[in-house]
């Protein structure tokens, strides 16, 4: 019987989710690992620690609570953690707390959580020496830095393979040239850029030309300062350069393009899709997805399929194989699908399956 104790608490403890419906919950879980006789620590693999916002700068999440506790928990290999103000630590809190974060990390999320300065953020990901997925989401800084600035000379990892980057800090120049000081001195295959907005626009396309040789799979997307303003699109748009992304394989536009009332003659939250294209050089590119959010089929006539279908009938994309399309309201999906290929897939000198679908 006593063999099977260690299996049974792998399976039982591989993955602890903490919600924020109830507090109690995490701070039990946090005394229960702190305690001398917890039994479990090193067979827990995955955490999903879900922070509760507030408004009030005096009220100090749960979840802060806990995180020196969770740094006990030395075989942690995946973390997604939200709504973690990082900002609110004491030096020894942080101290500890900085010890879940080391070399058995293999992914790393964080959603809409607070850091004092930027140096921080990166000093807590350098600790991840064997990270291959780090997605940072809505990471802000919202106070003053404790103590000074941080000098972080320790590179990120160089397994890095997949890196999702979502508005923040983590869009700054400091953070995107921590990342990649130099061209080529990362080798990221998967990468998504959403939320670029103008102040950030120069940063992120400098760092995807500096990356660009080694991404097969991009996804970006834009957010503009207004729904009838188009500058973060075209900020963006006339200082890229995209020459570098050759082994593209997978371009993904993400938004989503919308036919909001707005944009129906102007098309434009879909302004930035021809001239990505057009700088674009990629012989390796099979498959361009669009994330859209369209009634009905007439709705795609906001894109400039014109200058789309001209650019991919051009020399540039070779190996073009599909245009996807989705998510798709179900009672318009059929009238979507023949809208398209009447209007799109008709013009293409090549034969290019459009695919539609109603999931995203």
């Amino acid at each position: 019987c006593r063999s099977w104790l260690p299996h049974t608490r792998l399976r039982t403890f591989n993955a602890i989710d903490l919600p924020n419906y109830d507090p109690t919950i995490g701070v039990t879980f946090g005394t229960l690992v702190a305690h001398p006789l917890c039994t479990f620590r090193s067979h827990v693999r995955r955490l999903d620690l879900h922070g509760r916002y507030s408004r009030s700068p005096s009220d100090v999440p749960w979840l802060n609570s806990v995180l020196p506790q969770l740094a006990l928990l030395t075989n942690v290999e995946d973390i997604i953690i939200y709504q973690a103000r990082y900002n609110d630590l004491a030096e020894e809190e942080w101290r500890a707390n900085r010890e879940l974060y080391g070399p058995q990390l293999k992914r790393l999320e964080m959603h809409s959580s607070q850091f004092d300065q930027v140096s921080r953020l990166m000093a807590l990901v350098s600790r991840c020496t064997n990270l291959e997925h780090l997605a940072l989401r809505h990471i802000a800084s919202n106070s003053a830095p404790k103590g000074g600035d941080m000098i972080v000379r320790t590179p990120p990892s160089r397994f890095l393979r997949s890196l999702a980057l979502q508005s923040g800090i983590a869009m700054s120049a400091e953070f995107l040239t921590w990342l990649c000081p130099s061209p080529g001195s990362i080798k990221i295959h998967t990468v998504e850029l959403k939320n670029i907005s103008v102040k950030v626009a120069h940063h992120v396309s400098r760092f995807l030309h500096d990356v660009g040789p080694s991404i097969t799979s991009l996804a970006i997307g834009f957010s503009d300062s207004s729904v009838s303003s188009t500058d973060g699109q075209d900020a963006f748009c006339h200082v890229a350069d995209l020459t570098t992304l050759t082994n593209l394989e997978t371009l993904h536009f993400q938004g989503p393009l919308a036919s909001y009332p707005i944009h129906i003659r102007q098309g434009l939250s879909a302004k930035h899709i021809p001239p990505i294209l057009a700088k674009l050089d990629s012989p390796s590119l099979k498959e361009i997805r669009f994330h859209v959010s369209m009634k009905a089929a007439e709705d795609f006539e906001i894109i400039d399929w014109g200058s789309i279908v001209l650019t991919l009938n051009s020399a540039r994309y070779p190996t073009l194989e599909v245009l996807s399309f989705r998510p798709i309201k179900e009672e318009a999906l059929e009238e979507t699908q023949a809208w398209l290929d009447e209007h799109v897939r008709s013009k293409l000198r090549r034969n290019v399956e459009i695919r539609c679908a109603t999931s995203y």
